[in-house]
């Protein structure tokens, strides 16, 4: 999970996120699994779940589709109750593995305040892209 670190920290500082976390499915396909985080709260998020049915992370991976939320939109509250970071905004891209969804990265709370750019969604994007990479590679 080195590399997949590597690139979390990369999609941080280049998103000007506080932190970026990869969620996996779990073997059932009803919850994310924190597998990999670059942030403040690593030990935790690294053993969190979210569920798939109403989350971000879990919309995302159930349609396969980039979303962005700001303050005003529904997230799972539960991981801020674990960290103690309220979510402001919210970046999520799916993570494919040989062409099978697998996860979804998704970066919280810009350093600059306000909310995450389009642009910042591409570069994700790439990240979560090469992650995919990463992990073939791994479950080769």
């Amino acid at each position: 999970m080195d590399l997949v670190r590597r690139l979390l920290g990369e999609a941080a500082g280049e998103t000007g996120a506080s932190e970026a976390t990869l969620w996996l499915l779990s073997d059932d396909e009803t919850h994310l699994e924190g597998t990999a985080n670059h942030g403040p709260t690593p030990a935790i998020l690294e053993q969190a779940r979210v569920p798939v049915t109403g989350s971000v992370v879990g919309l995302v991976a159930s349609n396969g589709l980039a979303a962005s939320i700001g303050p005003e939109d529904y997230h799972n509250p539960d991981i801020d109750r674990l960290t103690g970071v309220q979510t402001g905004a919210m970046i999520a891209v799916p993570v494919y593995v040989r062409g099978k969804l697998r996860g979804v990265i998704s970066a919280i709370n810009p350093r600059a305040g306000g909310l995450f750019a389009a642009t910042d969604l591409e570069r994700l994007s790439w990240k979560a892209y090469l992650a995919g990479l990463v992990l073939a590679d791994q479950c080769a």
